[in-house]
Protein backbone atom coordinates (compact mmCIF):
# COMPACT_ATOMS: atom_id res chain seq x y z
CA UNK A 1 0.00 0.00 0.00
CA UNK A 2 0.74 3.86 -0.37
CA UNK A 3 2.54 5.63 2.65
CA UNK A 4 4.37 4.49 5.90
CA UNK A 5 2.81 4.11 9.40
CA UNK A 6 3.39 3.09 12.99
CA UNK A 7 2.22 -0.34 13.49
CA UNK A 8 1.43 -1.74 16.19
CA UNK A 9 0.62 -5.44 17.09
CA UNK A 10 -1.22 -7.56 20.19
CA UNK A 11 -0.13 -11.37 20.74
CA UNK A 12 -0.01 -13.70 23.91
CA UNK A 13 3.63 -13.64 23.59
CA UNK A 14 6.70 -11.58 23.97
CA UNK A 15 8.90 -14.24 21.88
CA UNK A 16 6.31 -13.56 19.31
CA UNK A 17 7.64 -10.43 18.40
CA UNK A 18 10.48 -11.73 16.55
CA UNK A 19 8.71 -11.36 13.84
CA UNK A 20 8.57 -7.87 14.03
CA UNK A 21 12.03 -7.66 13.68
CA UNK A 22 13.48 -5.01 11.39
CA UNK A 23 13.83 -6.63 7.53
CA UNK A 24 17.56 -8.02 6.63
CA UNK A 25 19.29 -6.26 3.43
CA UNK A 26 18.43 -10.39 2.11
CA UNK A 27 14.54 -10.29 3.13
CA UNK A 28 14.49 -6.81 1.26
CA UNK A 29 15.83 -8.44 -2.37
CA UNK A 30 12.85 -11.55 -1.90
CA UNK A 31 10.29 -8.97 -1.10
CA UNK A 32 7.94 -10.16 -3.75
CA UNK A 33 7.95 -13.51 -2.90
CA UNK A 34 7.14 -13.01 0.56
CA UNK A 35 3.99 -10.66 0.07
CA UNK A 36 1.24 -12.93 1.41
CA UNK A 37 -1.38 -10.73 0.11
CA UNK A 38 -1.64 -7.31 -1.62
CA UNK A 39 -3.31 -4.17 -1.17
CA UNK A 40 -4.71 -1.75 -3.83
CA UNK A 41 -1.09 -0.13 -4.90
CA UNK A 42 -2.75 3.50 -3.64
CA UNK A 43 -4.50 1.93 -0.10
CA UNK A 44 -2.52 2.40 2.98
CA UNK A 45 -2.30 0.13 5.55
CA UNK A 46 -1.11 -2.96 7.16
CA UNK A 47 0.57 -5.87 4.71
CA UNK A 48 1.41 -8.63 5.71
CA UNK A 49 5.08 -10.72 4.89
CA UNK A 50 6.03 -14.12 5.59
CA UNK A 51 9.89 -14.69 6.56
CA UNK A 52 10.11 -18.23 4.75
CA UNK A 53 8.27 -20.81 2.25
CA UNK A 54 6.53 -22.25 4.97
CA UNK A 55 5.31 -20.09 6.70
CA UNK A 56 4.41 -18.34 3.45
CA UNK A 57 2.40 -21.48 2.32
CA UNK A 58 0.68 -21.70 5.94
CA UNK A 59 -0.64 -18.33 5.70
CA UNK A 60 -2.03 -18.58 1.98
CA UNK A 61 -3.75 -21.20 3.32
CA UNK A 62 -5.15 -19.09 6.16
CA UNK A 63 -6.43 -16.69 3.65
CA UNK A 64 -8.25 -19.09 1.58
CA UNK A 65 -10.34 -19.71 5.34
CA UNK A 66 -12.19 -17.15 6.28
CA UNK A 67 -12.72 -18.00 9.88
CA UNK A 68 -8.99 -17.92 9.99
CA UNK A 69 -8.44 -14.85 8.77
CA UNK A 70 -10.30 -10.78 9.80
CA UNK A 71 -9.39 -7.68 7.48
CA UNK A 72 -11.06 -4.51 8.86
CA UNK A 73 -10.22 -1.43 6.77
CA UNK A 74 -11.62 2.33 8.20
CA UNK A 75 -12.99 4.37 4.65
CA UNK A 76 -13.86 8.16 3.69
CA UNK A 77 -16.83 8.47 1.63
CA UNK A 78 -18.71 10.89 -0.57
CA UNK A 79 -21.91 12.03 1.15
CA UNK A 80 -23.56 11.16 4.38
CA UNK A 81 -24.08 7.43 4.06
CA UNK A 82 -28.16 6.22 4.04
CA UNK A 83 -27.41 2.58 3.43
CA UNK A 84 -29.92 2.54 0.94
CA UNK A 85 -29.80 0.66 -2.77
CA UNK A 86 -32.02 -0.57 -5.44
CA UNK A 87 -30.12 -3.88 -5.31
CA UNK A 88 -29.33 -4.36 -1.67
CA UNK A 89 -31.85 -4.03 1.56
CA UNK A 90 -29.12 -2.98 4.43
CA UNK A 91 -29.81 -1.42 7.70
CA UNK A 92 -29.11 1.88 8.33
CA UNK A 93 -25.66 1.56 10.68
CA UNK A 94 -24.32 -1.55 9.98
CA UNK A 95 -25.28 -4.20 7.36
CA UNK A 96 -24.29 -5.92 4.07
CA UNK A 97 -23.43 -5.14 0.39
CA UNK A 98 -23.93 -8.21 -1.29
CA UNK A 99 -23.39 -6.93 -4.55
CA UNK A 100 -21.54 -9.88 -7.63
CA UNK A 101 -18.23 -8.43 -9.44
CA UNK A 102 -17.12 -8.83 -12.45
CA UNK A 103 -14.33 -7.36 -14.80
CA UNK A 104 -15.99 -4.52 -16.55
CA UNK A 105 -15.01 -6.12 -20.28
CA UNK A 106 -15.27 -2.17 -21.68
CA UNK A 107 -12.71 -0.75 -19.37
CA UNK A 108 -10.66 -3.70 -18.83
CA UNK A 109 -9.06 -4.22 -16.44
CA UNK A 110 -11.38 -2.24 -13.93
CA UNK A 111 -14.07 -3.65 -11.95
CA UNK A 112 -17.70 -3.52 -12.22
CA UNK A 113 -21.04 -4.68 -10.26
CA UNK A 114 -21.90 -7.58 -12.69
CA UNK A 115 -26.29 -6.87 -13.80
CA UNK A 116 -28.18 -8.62 -16.66
CA UNK A 117 -27.01 -5.99 -19.07
CA UNK A 118 -23.32 -6.41 -18.26
CA UNK A 119 -23.50 -10.21 -18.56
CA UNK A 120 -24.90 -10.21 -22.08
CA UNK A 121 -22.72 -7.20 -23.56
CA UNK A 122 -19.79 -9.54 -22.18
CA UNK A 123 -20.99 -12.68 -23.91
CA UNK A 124 -21.52 -11.16 -27.20
CA UNK A 125 -18.05 -9.22 -26.82
CA UNK A 126 -16.37 -12.35 -26.27
CA UNK A 127 -17.89 -14.48 -29.04
CA UNK A 128 -16.85 -11.46 -31.99
CA UNK A 129 -12.86 -12.04 -30.32
CA UNK A 130 -13.18 -15.77 -30.62
CA UNK A 131 -14.70 -15.39 -34.34
CA UNK A 132 -11.72 -12.97 -35.62
CA UNK A 133 -8.97 -14.41 -37.55
CA UNK A 134 -5.69 -12.97 -36.02
CA UNK A 135 -2.69 -13.88 -36.59
CA UNK A 136 -0.09 -15.28 -34.41
CA UNK A 137 0.69 -12.48 -32.02
CA UNK A 138 -3.05 -10.95 -32.42
CA UNK A 139 -3.83 -14.24 -31.39
CA UNK A 140 -1.42 -13.76 -28.01
CA UNK A 141 -2.81 -10.32 -26.83
CA UNK A 142 -6.48 -11.63 -27.93
CA UNK A 143 -5.71 -14.96 -25.48
CA UNK A 144 -4.76 -12.05 -22.61
CA UNK A 145 -7.28 -10.67 -22.74
CA UNK A 146 -10.20 -13.30 -22.75
CA UNK A 147 -8.48 -14.62 -19.81
CA UNK A 148 -8.90 -11.40 -18.18
CA UNK A 149 -12.63 -10.74 -19.28
CA UNK A 150 -13.89 -14.27 -19.93
CA UNK A 151 -14.30 -15.16 -16.03
CA UNK A 152 -18.04 -14.84 -15.12
CA UNK A 153 -19.39 -12.53 -12.33
CA UNK A 154 -18.12 -13.56 -8.48
CA UNK A 155 -20.06 -13.34 -4.87
CA UNK A 156 -18.76 -10.21 -3.56
CA UNK A 157 -19.93 -9.51 0.20
CA UNK A 158 -18.57 -6.74 2.41
CA UNK A 159 -20.35 -5.87 5.72
CA UNK A 160 -19.83 -2.56 6.95
CA UNK A 161 -20.19 -0.01 9.83
CA UNK A 162 -21.21 3.77 9.82
CA UNK A 163 -18.51 5.20 12.39
CA UNK A 164 -18.96 8.51 12.26
CA UNK A 165 -20.88 11.19 9.65
CA UNK A 166 -18.19 14.25 9.16
CA UNK A 167 -17.61 17.10 7.21
CA UNK A 168 -14.58 18.15 5.11
CA UNK A 169 -14.11 22.47 4.98
CA UNK A 170 -13.47 23.85 1.57
CA UNK A 171 -12.53 27.60 2.81
CA UNK A 172 -12.59 30.40 0.10
CA UNK A 173 -11.93 33.78 -0.31
CA UNK A 174 -13.59 36.22 -2.76
CA UNK A 175 -11.68 39.08 -4.30
CA UNK A 176 -13.32 41.68 -1.51
CA UNK A 177 -11.25 39.57 0.68
CA UNK A 178 -14.29 37.98 2.07
CA UNK A 179 -13.96 34.37 3.73
CA UNK A 180 -16.73 31.68 2.94
CA UNK A 181 -16.71 27.98 4.33
CA UNK A 182 -18.59 25.19 2.10
CA UNK A 183 -18.96 22.46 4.82
CA UNK A 184 -19.04 18.82 2.31
CA UNK A 185 -20.77 15.78 4.13
CA UNK A 186 -18.53 12.72 4.13
CA UNK A 187 -18.67 9.38 6.31
CA UNK A 188 -15.94 7.73 8.12
CA UNK A 189 -16.69 3.75 7.35
CA UNK A 190 -15.48 0.33 8.84
CA UNK A 191 -15.44 -1.78 6.39
CA UNK A 192 -14.73 -5.85 6.09
CA UNK A 193 -14.30 -7.73 3.23
CA UNK A 194 -15.65 -11.20 3.38
CA UNK A 195 -14.59 -12.12 -0.05
CA UNK A 196 -11.36 -10.71 -1.33
CA UNK A 197 -12.09 -9.47 -5.33
CA UNK A 198 -9.87 -6.99 -6.70
CA UNK A 199 -10.99 -3.53 -5.98
CA UNK A 200 -13.95 -4.98 -3.95
CA UNK A 201 -14.40 -1.97 -1.07
CA UNK A 202 -14.00 0.83 -3.85
CA UNK A 203 -16.67 -0.54 -6.53
CA UNK A 204 -18.81 -1.50 -3.79
CA UNK A 205 -18.95 1.58 -2.04
CA UNK A 206 -19.57 3.68 -5.52
CA UNK A 207 -22.46 1.14 -6.07
CA UNK A 208 -24.21 2.56 -3.04
CA UNK A 209 -23.53 5.96 -4.04
CA UNK A 210 -20.97 6.99 -2.16
CA UNK A 211 -17.55 6.49 -3.56
CA UNK A 212 -14.48 6.95 -1.60
CA UNK A 213 -13.11 10.28 -1.28
CA UNK A 214 -9.94 10.56 -3.65
CA UNK A 215 -11.10 7.46 -5.63
CA UNK A 216 -9.48 8.23 -9.29
CA UNK A 217 -11.31 5.09 -10.62
CA UNK A 218 -14.82 5.02 -9.50
CA UNK A 219 -14.89 8.47 -8.09
CA UNK A 220 -16.16 11.67 -9.88
CA UNK A 221 -14.38 11.60 -13.27
CA UNK A 222 -13.01 8.24 -12.68
CA UNK A 223 -12.11 5.81 -15.60
CA UNK A 224 -14.37 2.92 -14.31
CA UNK A 225 -18.12 2.73 -14.77
CA UNK A 226 -20.44 5.13 -12.95
CA UNK A 227 -22.02 4.15 -9.55
CA UNK A 228 -19.76 1.27 -9.57
CA UNK A 229 -21.56 -0.30 -13.06
CA UNK A 230 -24.62 -0.38 -10.76
CA UNK A 231 -26.27 2.08 -13.23
CA UNK A 232 -26.36 2.00 -16.93
CA UNK A 233 -25.32 5.27 -17.37
CA UNK A 234 -24.19 8.06 -15.12
CA UNK A 235 -27.85 10.12 -16.04
CA UNK A 236 -29.39 7.54 -13.39
CA UNK A 237 -26.95 9.09 -10.68
CA UNK A 238 -29.01 12.34 -9.08
CA UNK A 239 -27.42 16.50 -10.08
CA UNK A 240 -26.96 16.47 -6.29
CA UNK A 241 -25.16 13.53 -5.54
CA UNK A 242 -22.80 14.30 -9.13
CA UNK A 243 -22.30 18.03 -7.38
CA UNK A 244 -21.15 16.62 -4.12
CA UNK A 245 -18.95 14.04 -5.49
CA UNK A 246 -17.23 17.09 -8.10
CA UNK A 247 -17.00 19.63 -5.09
CA UNK A 248 -15.37 17.02 -2.79
CA UNK A 249 -13.11 15.73 -5.78
CA UNK A 250 -12.05 19.52 -6.42
CA UNK A 251 -11.32 20.25 -2.77
CA UNK A 252 -9.27 17.16 -2.26
CA UNK A 253 -7.14 17.95 -5.54
CA UNK A 254 -6.74 21.46 -4.11
CA UNK A 255 -5.41 20.22 -0.75
CA UNK A 256 -2.96 17.96 -2.67
CA UNK A 257 -2.05 20.23 -5.54
CA UNK A 258 -0.37 22.71 -2.71
CA UNK A 259 1.34 19.66 -0.92
CA UNK A 260 2.84 18.20 -3.70
CA UNK A 261 4.26 20.86 -6.21
CA UNK A 262 6.37 18.70 -8.44
CA UNK A 263 4.31 15.22 -9.20
CA UNK A 264 1.26 15.39 -11.23
CA UNK A 265 -1.72 15.68 -8.31
CA UNK A 266 -4.22 13.71 -9.61
CA UNK A 267 -1.77 10.98 -9.60
CA UNK A 268 -1.03 11.74 -6.34
CA UNK A 269 -4.95 12.29 -5.00
CA UNK A 270 -4.69 10.20 -1.44
CA UNK A 271 -7.23 7.20 -1.59
CA UNK A 272 -8.75 7.23 1.64
CA UNK A 273 -9.17 3.53 1.96
CA UNK A 274 -6.82 2.37 4.84
CA UNK A 275 -6.39 -1.24 6.05
CA UNK A 276 -6.50 -0.51 9.49
CA UNK A 277 -6.54 -3.86 11.19
CA UNK A 278 -5.55 -7.39 10.26
CA UNK A 279 -6.51 -10.54 12.48
CA UNK A 280 -3.95 -14.13 12.12
CA UNK A 281 -2.68 -16.77 13.27
CA UNK A 282 1.27 -17.78 13.88
CA UNK A 283 1.73 -20.12 11.08
CA UNK A 284 4.29 -22.51 13.74
CA UNK A 285 2.33 -21.63 17.12
CA UNK A 286 -1.57 -20.79 16.14
CA UNK A 287 -1.54 -18.27 18.62
CA UNK A 288 -3.52 -15.69 17.34
CA UNK A 289 -2.28 -12.30 16.57
CA UNK A 290 -3.41 -8.50 15.83
CA UNK A 291 -1.77 -5.84 13.45
CA UNK A 292 -3.13 -2.57 13.13
CA UNK A 293 -2.04 0.60 12.05
CA UNK A 294 -3.62 4.35 12.52
CA UNK A 295 -5.64 5.59 9.62
CA UNK A 296 -3.41 8.73 7.60
CA UNK A 297 -6.69 10.38 7.08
Amino acid sequence: GKGHHDIGICNSSVEENIIMRPLSEEDGKQLDTMIVHRLDRDTSGVLLLARNDDALKQLHNDFKNKARVKKTYVALVCGHWTGQSSRSCVARDEGEIDLPLVRDIERPPFMRVAIAETEEIQQKLLEQQQSHNLNAEETKRNSRFLRMVGKGAKSSLTTYRILSYEYLDDQNIDNDGNLSIRRLPVTRLELRPITGRTHQLRVHCAAMGHPIVGDSIYGFRGEGAPHGGLSSSSEEISSDAINLQQNIYNLWLKRHTKQSESVDAKEECMLCLHAQQLNVFHPYTNVPMSFSSRSPF
